[in-house]
């Protein structure tokens, strides 16, 4: 898609539109006095442009100067365009690994994976007085705020069931994802 010097004045307008209306709901005034107050003629290469300009004064210090406009909008056939290689994220977070690693970190099963998740690990202390589910010591232990669980184990610590299903060593758990998870 060409960009031409049309659609640049659109979105220049579309930008300064923007722009003087937030001030404007900023400082409880009409668009009107906004370019009234802040409009001015700018001055680039010999040429007067209309733009707005807010300068703000400050003690001992050079002013605060915001400028909108007075940049020309025209073609320039020796520009030289210096592409960057788009940037690659593409590093996957460690919650993404164990969710693709497509492990139940309760029971070992491989069958739709489901993320459990708690607000904090302080919510993990508000079992006073008996033993903590199973579910609740391994977030503990690991210090995670989530849990990648079956279907049923998800369903199970949700409503808070007995587990249907036996789980499996924290030393299986934490053996399981590095081999599944490096695939990633």
């Amino acid at each position: 898609m060409a960009l031409n010097i049309r659609s640049l004045n659109q979105l220049k307008w579309v930008m300064e539109t923007s722009l003087t209306k937030t001030l404007a709901s900023k400082h409880k005034m009409s668009v009107k006095q906004v370019y009234r107050k802040y409009g001015t003629d700018l001055q680039v290469d010999e040429k007067r442009y209309k733009g707005l300009i807010v300068t703000v004064p400050r003690e001992g210090k050079k002013p605060l100067v915001a400028t909108w406009g007075g940049i020309p909008l025209k073609r320039n056939m020796k520009a030289v365009l210096e592409d960057q290689p788009p940037q690659v994220w593409g590093k996957r977070s460690e919650l993404e690994k164990r969710v693709l690693a497509e492990i139940c970190e309760l029971c070992g099963a491989t069958e739709r994976i489901e993320v459990h998740h708690i607000r904090a690990l302080k919510d993990l202390q508000k079992y006073p007085g008996r033993q903590k589910p199973e579910w609740v010591r391994r977030m503990a232990v690991r210090k995670r705020k989530t849990l990648a669980l079956c279907r049923t184990g998800h369903e199970d610590v949700t409503y808070g069931r007995p587990l249907r299903r036996q789980p499996i060593s924290i030393m299986e758990v934490k053996a399981l994802p590095k081999e599944a998870m490096e695939r990633y």
